[in-house]
């Protein structure tokens, strides 16, 4: 496995109900959200290699299954999976989609633990 389990694990949710949304913008200056399908095989290729990049950093991910929580995507204009966004400060500051840029979200997540 690429990343620490036990260490991402604290730092990993998985969408269940749109609450846990809602707490994590109201409680968490900066976070990311990762929206995904059941059958995507890039986002199963992809979602190692974020764990991997956020293993330096203490911000949470929230797990989004896109076909569960339409309208979570729909407000945040998801057409397509997998989708990384980082929310700071209740803001969407990064989107990077099908083509993850991974170098561009380490950079930015460096900058916002300054």
């Amino acid at each position: 496995m690429l990343y620490a389990g036990d260490n991402m694990e604290n730092k990993i949710t998985i969408l269940d109900h749109e609450e846990q949304y809602l707490e994590m913008i109201k409680n968490q200056e900066t976070f990311l959200l990762y929206f995904t399908t059941p059958d995507c095989g890039v986002c199963k290729v992809l979602y190692p290699r974020l764990l991997n990049e956020l293993q330096a950093f203490e911000f949470p991910l929230l797990k989004v299954d896109a076909s569960t929580f339409k309208e979570l995507s729909g407000q945040y204009l998801v057409f397509a999976v997998p989708t990384v966004l980082i929310i700071h400060q209740q803001k969407e500051v990064l989107r990077e989609s099908r083509y993850i840029d991974f170098t561009k979200i380490s950079r930015l997540l460096n900058l916002l633990s300054v």
